[in-house]
């Protein structure tokens, strides 16, 4: 497997070894782990410290009580089913997201929103930020648009070019506020991407008008 050449922010991975980051964004940085060795030794360092400063901590007062009641509240849980393990191999997906959306690319429902350009049904939701699937025929182009927050892209299939580099499987595609954007995928196979965004994005050009207001071609 090739090293991903592109990788969440630094902040970012600090944040996840720390269980601060949201909830959309934690999902596309563990998806991106499982492609990335570098990142992975990254996150495991980050957490082995974070260790050693909770190890350095003064130890914290609590209720006689206390533990009665953590076991009290486990054993009212239901524990949850474990998940079906999908064989090695046999998933387009890498495991955090596969464990999340349940389904193979090939059974989701999916959202034209012009020729050759595809959303998922299938989506996850925290505050403000989202996250779904884009999917890109052969050569296909993203209609020019601008983001109104940041947005990051994880390729799991194929790969596309913008403004900015190439981005190949496990790559990571970061657009800050205000980044203008216009992908194009690879012209020799269909492109499957992760797509996180804070805020929607804002389309340009021709068609901007219509497809903010959602028509979809």
């Amino acid at each position: 497997m090739t090293v991903p050449a592109h990788h969440p922010a630094p902040e970012l991975l600090l944040d996840y070894a720390a269980g601060s980051l949201r909830e959309v964004q934690s999902l596309l940085v563990a998806a991106h782990l499982a492609y990335c060795p570098d990142c992975r030794a990254q996150v495991a360092e980050l957490e082995a410290c974070g260790g050693v400063l909770l190890a350095d901590l003064p130890p914290e007062p609590v209720s006689d009580s206390l533990f009665g009641t953590l076991m009290t509240r486990l054993d009212a849980t239901a524990a949850a089913p474990p998940p079906v393990p999908t064989p090695v191999g046999k998933s387009l997906f890498p495991g955090p997201l596969r464990r999340v959306i349940g389904a193979e690319p090939e059974v989701l429902e999916w959202v034209r929103v012009v020729p050759g350009v595809h959303l998922s049904a299938w989506g996850v939701s925290a505050g403000t930020a989202s996250a779904c699937l884009l999917r890109m025929a052969p050569g296909s182009r993203v209609p020019a648009h601008r983001h109104t927050d940041s947005e990051m892209l994880l390729v799991m299939k194929g790969g596309f070019s913008d403004e900015f580099g190439a981005y190949r499987v496990g790559d990571v595609a970061s657009y800050d506020t205000g980044t203008p954007h216009h992908a194009v995928a690879d012209a020799d196979g269909e492109c499957l991407c992760l797509l996180v965004q804070d805020q929607p994005l804002v389309f340009t050009g021709p068609l901007g008008w219509l497809l903010n207001r959602g028509f979809r071609f």
